[in-house]
Order: C-alpha cells, then structure tokens, then sequence
C-alpha cells in the first residue's frame, strides 16, 4: 500500500510534496473498512447539469429564501435580477446600475436587497415592485445583512456600518450608522453571524449586538486583529461561523474560520503558497454547499489556476477544474450556488443555471475530469523497487450505455516536472465490475509519484492503491 489517497498539498518545492486532488474530495469513512485502510476515500464532485441556460453572460450573485412551502429563488445574472421558479422558467424583476462584479444580497419579512457597492435596490415581495434606493442616508454598500428586523450596511472603504428603518431598507435615516472602533481600517464586509453583526475591517474584526438603546453596540471582549481583505471571500452560516479569506496588519492570504469570537487558520502552507499567485486577492470571491453531510467553501481568486475548496469535516483542501480548449486546468466556471426547489443550483461565468447531480459526470457537456497524484512513493533506504503492479481500488461499472469508461495511469520521476505516456485501462461498461485496475511492467524506481486520471462519462471514486502482486492481496 503507498499514501494515495489524500488532500491537495502542493508545496512551491515540489521535491517535498506535490499532491494534488482535482474534482475529488475526501471523505471519512465511518466505520472500519477494509477496502479502504486509511479510513479515507476519493469522491468525486458532481457534474453539472442543465436547468435554465442561456440567461446571460456572468451570473452575479443567487438567493433563495428559507426552504418549505413558498420558497422563492433569484439570480442576479449582467444588470438584470431574475427570479426563477421551479419549473426552470424565470421572469424579470429588476434592473441595475451595474453589469459585472459580485453583489450582496439578503431578503427580510418583505424586502429582498440587492448591493453592488454604489448601488442599492429593493424588490418588495409582496408586490414584485423594484426600486433603486436613494434615501439621504444611504452610502453605498458591497454587502448587506439582515438582523433584528433592521438591513445592515457597511460604507465602503470606512469605518461605517449603517442600518434601515425596520423592515424598510429603502427607509435610512442619515445619523443611524456607527464606526467599528476596534482598529482605524476600513470595513470590508458586514455579515449576520447568528444572533449577532460581524464587522470584519481589512486587518481587525468585532461583533456589535442589538440593544435597546442604540440600536447596536459593541460587544466587548468580540473583537480580533485579523480582518477579511476580500468582501466577497466571508461566508457566514459556515458550520456555525464564518469563513473567509483574511489578514492583519502584518499581511494577508490566509483562510480564517470564526466560530464565536477567535479566529482559527484554516488554510495549510500548501494552500496558501497557491494564493500568492493571484494577481489580486482583493477581488476573491466564494461560496458556500453542505452536501450529503459535508460542508464546502470555495474559494475563487484571479490568476489561479483552479478553484480551492475547503472540506470542514475533514478539514482538508482539494481543487475544482474545469478543461479549456488546449486541455490545461481552469477554475471552475461556477460563481454562487444556491440551494432551491430541494436542488443544488449554481450560476456560472456563462450566464447559465445549472444543477449539481451526483449522476451527472460532466459539466453541461464537457468532461469532468477527475485527477489525482499521489505524495513521492520513496523506497526505504532509497534502494531501487521493482513492484509486480500498480494496482486501484476504485469505484467501476456504471457507465451510460455505449460509453466504454477509461481511466489512465502516468508516473513522475522527476517530481512533475516531466510525466510518462498515460496508459489506459477500462473501468468496465454499465453491469462489468472488474475487482480492480491492474497496471503491470511499471518499471523500477526509488523515488516516484502517480497520476491517475479520469475523464470518462462513469461514476468514479478511489479508495485505495497498492504495489505488488494483485493476486495477493
């Protein structure tokens, strides 16, 4: 057995660590297994399917309201919001100011607002009425939450959250704001984080809670030097606190979860090494799914190379891709994702809806490509091995009809810098299960890494690899 299964850990000295996991996650297994020793498996992501395509260009921002009878879902997709029913058709509610970047959003008992920085704008949902707001007191805002029957808002670029009238955002009286005192930076975000405001400044962050007398106050004893320095990288409701991409006044490019009052760095050096490649951490974006018990966060940032996602239950990293046309890894073109109607939908950089389905495997159309390389398998005493066979345990069978499922295998002897011809095997057609994917004449080594790769229309998960005789085992 060697260390396959795994997280992303992809060091900038690949001769240390140059893991990977691209569209497959871990999982735990919850009870002893003997089919997968280390109690972990790969699992892949779902692919997407199609629900409502052809919107637009970029979908911006989706909400859905509370689940249940009566359930309401919207998208923001250009300069338009559309709100989208359960029988995949949609119909225009509104227009805004702007075309492109992430916006805000947030409903209460009758009003769903909609921020995109300069602007703010209101859909009374009782009525469908759409309008911009332009009351004296209102400044500007990138993020918007509601809390105790008040919209919060956060001035960009200072230190100045501000509140609506109740249940009115549309209603803002010039002199109901406060300034987070805990450090002189400026807010980046404001977020509901269960009964209470998160202020999260560019390097500090404190609560401030409903009160009487003053609408909301400090809490004392709430308050971090460590900040948010992306706006839309902060996701609250994440196993019960918030998660977010931050940084103190020393610097930046960690992932922090805040449950409580401390901040707990979440990210590993592997993953934040890959961060400081974006050319603007600033302008990272994120969202949020729990899915078949697990709890996501994605992380988008430009000049990446792919999407980061972070698993908390495992508390481990992986990676979503998707192929461009010259067959190299993109960031997934997923940009928010929205739980409506019992379904997993997401907008995209494409203007489409689609629908996450764990029996889809492709994304619209196009390959879903699941990848990962191993950890360096190092022979003790760095002598040279000569194994019978590379041998995956993995999940086979049930392909559509008429796709033939192949997944391939290469090696790395010089750290990925260079990769074997791939050599392909048959994960067995709809009703064939071979026990396992046997590779032979794999040659001799001291030091190498795998890559296993699967870009078939079929189910695909791993659960475990070995060298040796397959007979043997």
């Amino acid at each position: 057995m060697i260390p396959f299964v795994g997280p992303s850990y992809n060091l900038p000295d690949p001769e240390v660590d140059c893991q990977r996991s691209v569209n497959l996650h871990l999982q735990v297994l919850e009870t002893p297994n003997a089919k997968a020793p280390s109690k972990f498996i790969l699992v892949s992501v779902p692919g997407r399917a199609e629900w409502m395509s052809g919107v637009g260009s970029t979908v911006r921002g989706e909400f859905a309201t509370a689940p249940g009878s009566g359930q309401r879902a919207f998208a923001v997709v250009d300069n338009k919001l559309h709100e989208v029913f359960e029988d995949q058709t949609r119909i225009e509610r509104g227009t805004l100011l702007t075309s492109t970047g992430s916006v805000g959003i947030d409903y209460g008992n009758t009003q769903l607002v909609v921020v995109d920085g300069a602007n703010g704008y209101v859909l009374n949902l009782n009525t469908n009425a759409w309008t911009q707001i332009t009351a004296p007191g209102w400044r500007g805002s990138r993020r918007v939450c509601f809390l105790n029957n008040y919209f919060v808002f956060h001035d960009p670029d200072t230190g100045v959250y501000y509140w609506s009238a109740i249940d009115d955002a549309s209603d803002l009286d010039a002199l109901d704001f406060a300034t987070a005192e805990s450090q002189p930076d400026h807010l980046t975000a404001v977020v509901r984080d269960n009964e209470e405001l998160r202020l999260l400044g560019a390097s500090s962050s404190e609560m401030a809670t409903p009160s009487a007398s003053t609408t909301f106050a400090k809490r004392q004893g709430a308050s971090a030097d460590v900040g948010c320095i992306a706006t839309h990288s902060a996701q609250s409701g994440f196993d019960n606190g918030t998660i977010m991409l931050g940084g103190d006044k020393n610097g930046g490019g960690i992932v922090y979860l805040i449950r409580g009052y401390q901040p707990s760095r979440v990210s590993t050096v592997a993953i934040e090494a890959i961060l400081r490649q974006s050319t603007d951490l600033t302008a990272a974006t994120s969202y949020t799914w729990q899915r078949n018990g697990l709890t996501f966060y994605a992380l988008d940032a430009p000049g990446l190379e792919t999407t980061l996602v972070y698993e908390v239950s495992t508390g481990s990293w992986f990676e979503m891709a998707e192929i461009d046309d010259y067959g190299q890894f993109i960031p997934s073109k997923v940009t928010c994702h929205m739980f409506a109607f019992g379904r997993h939908l997401v907008g995209d950089s494409e203007g489409n809806i689609s629908e996450w389905d764990d029996q889809t495997y492709q994304n619209l159309g196009a390959p879903l490509v699941r990848e990962r390389i191993s950890p360096h398998t190092v022979t003790q005493g760095r002598g040279y091995i000569s194994p019978a066979a590379f041998v995956l345990d993995c999940k086979t069978g049930g392909a559509p009809v008429g796709v033939t499922p192949l997944v391939e295998l290469s090696y790395s002897r010089d750290s990925g810098a260079t990769w074997s011809n791939p050599r392909l095997k048959s994960l067995g057609a709809i009703g064939v299960r071979p026990p396992r994917i046997v590779w032979r004449n794999i040659g001799r080594f001291r030091d190498r890494i795998w890559k296993v790769r699967c870009s078939a229309n079929a189910p695909f998960a791993i659960y475990d690899v070995f060298l040796g005789d397959p007979d043997r085992k």
